[in-house]
């Protein structure tokens, strides 16, 4: 039993060094074993602390746009096109504007999360850990990062004409190219063929919506032809705000920059 005891501290020790040295070497978010499988042969499960830098969808993110019925990836996407948000009870699909981006950029390689859904098919979304995204059958959304094995999402299905449950088969740390937060006028948009929402960060979507109002009249006021690397000054703004809040008043629910996955 000692020592069956004694490797089991061996083999933790050095679990421990090399997701440390591996995720050090290319992350910034760093990592330890948080469930073994059940012979203790690997790690199945990891415990991770993020930067909580916001990056959103990558540049290989894709959304449905309305003129084509066709995907188009992020960083393909113009402020004005209409793309795919939701599927009624009818089967009728709901296109929206794209009126801005909260921030943009095609360059350089970040830290996502590549999350496996398996329904009738299997498909991945690339998101960021603090980005909001919806759980089948419930009404708030929760921080892709707390998302487990197991979770279901709400996934199109495979003609586009409902909204299904997926159910996650993996959870990985990944990079990828870019970064892309489109805003859309209901708040939603589908990403990948899963229903997330515009909105990182804050735990609570209808808040957050609640305080985009303002800027979303200001676009419709006078437009927005651009979009820019840098997070908006509004929402820059926006976020100072909420986190006085949160530290000095009562919480409101930041991501606390914690997300569980399966492997690298």
């Amino acid at each position: 039993m000692i020592e069956v005891f004694l490797v089991k501290i061996i083999f933790f020790c050095y679990l421990f060094q090399a997701v440390a040295a591996d995720v050090g070497d290319s992350y910034d978010t760093t990592c330890v074993c948080a469930e073994t499988s059940p012979n203790g042969a690997f790690c199945s499960a990891f415990k991770c602390q993020s930067n909580q830098v916001t990056h959103c969808f990558s540049s290989d993110s894709t959304v449905e746009i309305k003129s084509t019925k066709e995907y188009k990836s992020m960083n393909e996407l113009k402020i004005g096109d209409e793309i795919l948000v939701n599927i009624n009870k009818d089967g009728q699909r709901i296109y929206e504007p794209i009126y801005s981006f909260i921030h943009a950029n095609s360059n350089g390689t970040y830290e996502y999360l590549k999350i496996s859904i398996e329904n009738n098919l299997q498909r991945s979304l690339i998101i960021s850990s603090n980005h909001l995204i919806y759980r089948y059958n419930e009404i708030n959304p929760i921080f892709a990062g707390h998302l487990k094995i197991g979770d279901q999402l709400q996934v199109i299905s495979n003609d586009r004409s409902s909204i299904q449950a997926g159910s996650i088969i993996n959870i990985k740390l990944i990079k990828s190219q870019g970064y892309y937060a489109p805003l859309t006028p209901c708040g939603k948009l589908i990403v990948d063929g899963i229903i997330v929402s515009n909105y990182a960060t804050v735990a609570n979507h209808q808040l957050a919506h609640l305080a985009m109002q303002p800027y979303r009249l200001w676009i419709q006021w006078i437009g927005s032809s651009s979009y820019s690397e840098s997070i908006h000054f509004y929402c820059q703004c926006l976020y100072f705000i909420v986190e006085y809040i949160n530290k000095w008043f009562f919480p409101i629910g930041l991501y606390d920059g914690v997300l569980t996955i399966t492997n690298f």
